[in-house]
């Protein structure tokens, strides 16, 4: 029974770390890297997965296919990040589970076999919305638009002074939404809660081009009020494979 609670601890002790308020809509975001088959470009991939069946008792509220454009530093031998969004760990849990039975009643039967090979090993994150996401705009979400994020280091602050600076340059730069991403489980090691990714959303590639020109314009430099720090940004395209909601 010791054990048992031990291990209750450390999960709440992770799951509660980065928690911001009751009343905050905490999402989470399970991501694996993929890499395309030989004789297959990303445009298969995408009609493939876009072509999957996708039930409504099995699948994430949200599926995107992220494609490296600029990355800063170095990068893994990777084609592509698939990212499965859920608007809870309880729908997560019920929609992973009901898949993995499905799958036990068909062996072999692996989704993206033939175009492109995912990671078994996954990570698992918190994202928190700077705001919701009725407030992102009409239409909606392109079957292909920009992403932006950064890796920022919170350097004592909170992942809620994160947010708030996350809104701060979604403002400056035009961005259709942004989240921070805070990963719990999964990825490398480093201490709970010491960085979280900024992530930034366009609703197309001329919106971001607009949103950085006007940026650079009317940018007042970094500032010197937070001790958070990030690094070199990365640009992905974002392909919309499946949204319960789209």
């Amino acid at each position: 029974m010791k054990s048992v609670v031990t291990i209750a601890s450390i999960l709440m002790l992770f799951l509660s770390a980065s928690y911001v308020s009751a009343q905050d809509d905490v999402f989470v975001s399970r991501t694996t890297a993929c890499s395309i088959n030989p004789g297959y470009t990303m445009a298969d991939v995408v009609e493939t997965a876009r072509n999957l069946e996708w039930p409504e008792d099995m699948a994430p509220g949200y599926v995107a296919f992220r494609e490296d454009i600029a990355v800063g530093g170095n990068n893994p031998e990777i084609d592509f990040i698939a990212e499965f969004s859920y608007p809870s760990y309880a729908d997560m849990i019920e929609k992973r589970g009901a898949f993995l039975r499905s799958r036990a009643r068909r062996p072999g039967h692996r989704g993206l076999d033939g175009v492109a090979t995912c990671d078994d090993n996954v990570w698992i994150s918190n994202v928190r919305y700077t705001r919701p996401a009725s407030q992102f705009g009409a239409g909606p979400i392109a079957p292909v638009a920009p992403v932006a994020q950064t890796l920022c280091e919170l350097n004592g602050a909170t992942v809620a002074d994160a947010v708030a600076l996350a809104e701060t340059f979604r403002e400056n730069v035009g961005a259709r939404g942004a989240g921070v991403v805070s990963r719990i489980f999964g990825g490398p090691r480093r201490p709970n809660n010491s960085a979280v990714v900024m992530r930034f959303l366009f609703q197309s590639f001329p919106d971001f081009g607009s949103g950085m020109d006007q940026f650079n314009q009317n940018s007042a430099g970094p500032n010197q009020e937070t001790p958070i720090s990030c690094s070199t940004g990365r640009l992905r395209r974002s392909y919309r494979i499946h949204s319960r909601n789209n």
